[in-house]
């Protein structure tokens, strides 16, 4: 077992980076971010190391963590207690969840600390969460729990757009764009890795594009937000929020993510801070522009406050 040096952190990531990193692959597009928790362990004098759902013994309560070892420059695993901190970057999703629940209860049970406890969100409950806060309701595009061929077929009697969303899934997974044309003909598209669009000739075939899409997937129908567009790119804007030292709130930053060409989504995108992306791209005055984010952090603290309230806030 490698020296150890307290805390120990967990860092808690999908079973496809840990193949990537012992196979000494940095050709990836987390790769970056990874390397730089590993640069900042160093620099804190902590100990840090990745695993996956399949590194976790439930007997033993023991995990085959994969670290970066400095002396030969390479990623290399071994064996780990638990950590006093977990750090979650998205691993037991899918298949994965119900051991990933499991293992989490035994984290309870150490009383270990959690950094992004929750990786995921339901979609259809945070919609439903959110929409009885009065504050935030008027921002919410109007969605749907898909759960028969009706209700997709009334939503599109309304609206000329829709977006499937499955109500698990994030990083641009899992959306399917319709627009709706003349004679109930139909044209689709998605991202998976790459931009897929299509025609549906009819309701049926459109029927049957978004299940062997979606499989046995719950999603939700969700109204198209009007989105700023440079060219034929789709703009939105993503803030995050986060606690100090003390436990204040504090907005980290607000970026502006500018999507691909004909893109549905923004998750595979340019991103800019805010007031690069206003004064650049838009050529807004810094008088205008300050104003704006006077009510940008306005509106976010507002709607942490709502949400917290709401006991949605950890």
């Amino acid at each position: 077992m490698v020296p150890l040096k307290r805390p120990i952190v967990g860092t808690f990531v999908s079973n496809s980076v840990i193949r990537r990193l012992n196979n000494q692959n940095y050709k990836f597009r987390s790769y970056e971010r990874i390397q730089e928790l590993a640069k900042a362990s160093v620099e804190a004098g902590v100990t840090l190391f990745f695993f996956s759902i399949k590194d976790f013994n439930f007997k033993k309560n023991v995990i085959v963590g994969t670290s970066f070892d400095i002396d030969s420059n390479q990623w290399k695993q071994d064996d780990f207690p638990l950590p006093d901190v977990l750090y979650h970057r998205g691993g037991g999703g899918g298949p994965n969840k119900f051991s990933a629940k499991q293992m989490e209860d035994i984290l309870d049970e150490h009383q270990v600390v959690k950094v992004n406890s929750q990786s995921y969100f339901d979609k259809w409950e945070v919609y439903r969460d959110l929409s009885q806060i009065n504050e935030v309701r008027k921002y919410l595009p109007y969605s749907v729990l898909y759960q028969r061929e009706h209700d997709l077929r009334k939503f599109l009697l309304r609206n000329n757009e829709a977006y499937l969303k499955g109500v698990r899934g994030g990083r641009g997974k899992w959306i399917f764009r319709i627009q709706r044309k003349p004679n109930w003909k139909f044209e689709y598209s998605y991202y998976l890795n790459k931009m897929y669009t299509g025609q549906a000739e009819s309701w049926q075939d459109l029927i049957q594009e978004i299940y062997r899409f979606f499989g046995d997937r719950e999603f939700i129908i969700q109204k198209g937000i009007d989105l700023i567009k440079i060219k034929d790119r789709r703009v939105d804007f993503r803030a995050e929020l986060q606690r100090d030292g003390e436990g204040k709130i504090n907005i980290i930053g607000v970026c502006a993510r500018i999507g691909e060409s004909q893109s549905p989504i923004t998750i595979h995108s340019s991103a800019y801070p805010i007031e690069t992306f206003f004064k650049e791209f838009l050529n807004w005055p810094d008088n205008v522009l300050e104003k704006l984010m006077e009510r940008v952090h306005q509106f976010l603290l507002c709607a942490w406050q709502r949400i917290s309230l709401m006991g949605a806030s950890p």
